[in-house]
């Protein structure tokens, strides 16, 4: 009587811990988006550097989404609309893209664009410090899902070589909804099977007293 209680504990927390919920694989767990890149707004530099490094970032965006150390580490996965694509989709409705900071504007470029995400920011220079300043936009909750900022003082290479890739891993591994869920599925997983593991191999008996003694065998 005693293991069956045991057993039927077990079969009910499962669904609490997420085991054998539909969602339980990481394949399955994985939420998709559609995200574009804006090109970040020029303060302080001119507009063909904050265009490069806009591109710059898009790209890295695509590299660190498309990469198996991302994939393998999140739970939101990212298709990222091209340049190309944007840039065809905005020159139908006479817009140009020249970066925007704010959320309304993320949305409304995010619905031209029929994406679910849109990056935003800015790029620029005060003295001889350089910043960039971004955010993930969710267009229907108008909500920022990622914020991230970098600021350098020196040349403007920096921003290249380091600047735009520290921005990025702060925007795609820094999310709250990035923390590994995963781990605890496997952790519950693992727990639930050594406890399986013991209940039907080491033998047991009960006395009419209802008290449970298990024999570990003796080599």
């Amino acid at each position: 009587m005693f293991r069956k209680t045991i057993t039927l504990v077990l079969v009910l927390q499962l669904p609490l811990m997420g085991v054998f919920s539909p969602r339980c694989s990481y394949a399955q767990e994985a939420d998709e988006y559609t995200i574009a890149v804006l090109d970040l707004a020029a303060r302080g530099i001119s507009q063909a550097e904050a265009e490069y490094l806009s591109d710059y970032m898009r790209g890295q965006v695509t590299r660190t989404v498309s990469s198996a150390d991302y994939i393998e580490k999140t739970e939101t996965l990212y298709t990222v609309v091209e340049r190309s694509q944007m840039d065809k989709i905005l020159e139908e409705f006479e817009i140009q893209n020249l970066g925007c900071t704010d959320v309304s504007c993320a949305v409304e470029f995010g619905k031209l664009l029929s994406v679910e995400r849109i990056v935003l920011g800015s790029v620029g220079l005060v003295g001889q410090t350089y910043s960039i300043s971004t955010r993930i936009v969710d267009v229907e909750t108008a909500s920022t899902v990622a914020s991230a900022d970098y600021t350098y003082t020196g040349p403007i290479d920096e921003l290249l070589t380091t600047g735009v890739a520290d921005v990025v891993n702060q925007l795609m591994y820094g999310q709250p909804e990035q923390k590994s869920r995963r781990n605890l599925y496997i952790i519950a997983g693992v727990a639930i099977a050594a406890g399986a593991a013991a209940y039907f191999l080491i033998p047991t008996s009960e006395d009419d007293s209802g008290t449970i003694s298990v024999r570990i065998p003796v080599p």
